[in-house]
């Protein structure tokens, strides 16, 4: 079970009543210039009720809220790589469309952070996201994220039956890189 609260944020489990506003989230993002760059989601509410009972499993699909009014408004992936050594994570996330540029993405991302390198003890926590998506791209900068790849990729077609290929970015932080930069 995990809970993390920020200023405006509960960071928390996914639950099955949670399915409705994932539902609006999906379809929305679906919907946007950037989900071409991103493998499809489902968006029939019988896919995403699904879904939302699967993310409430676990806590590798973390639900982020308003402190105050308890809006889901978007979600935050944790995801443990699946290797020997040192533990690692893959971090990604989706935030509603309304709530974009108000700094929830960053806000929750710091918290779980934190939460992956403190409790989860992660040696690093490693993103990605497309080059035209450039807001997501400056976030993972601004956390201290550094580029280490790039590739190109296609998870889409587009209506003429081409694949819309994109360039995509991998980006990496360490946990000394991390404690560095909460002094």
């Amino acid at each position: 079970m995990t809970l993390l609260e920020t200023t405006r944020l509960l960071i928390r489990n996914f639950r099955s009543s949670d399915w409705q506003a994932l539902h609006a989230m999906i379809c929305q993002y679906e919907a946007s210039e950037i989900a071409a760059y991103d493998r499809p989601w489902p968006t029939s509410p019988e896919e995403i009720k699904s879904i939302t009972e699967w993310f409430a499993r676990g806590d590798s699909f973390l639900a982020v809220c308003l402190k105050d009014t308890g809006q889901l408004i978007g979600f935050v992936m944790l995801n443990k790589e699946p290797q020997a050594g040192q533990p690692a994570f893959d971090l990604g996330y989706l935030f509603h469309a309304d709530y974009h540029g108000q700094g929830y993405a960053s806000e929750a991302y710091q918290a779980v952070l934190a939460h992956t390198f403190t409790q989860l003890e992660a040696h690093r926590v490693v993103s990605g996201a497309a080059a035209a998506n450039r807001a997501s791209c400056r976030l993972l900068e601004r956390l201290g994220f550094e580029k280490t790849a790039e590739s190109t990729g296609s998870f889409r077609t587009a209506r003429d039956g081409k694949p819309i290929v994109f360039v995509g970015y991998t980006f990496e932080i360490s946990r000394a890189s991390w404690l560095r930069r909460q002094e």
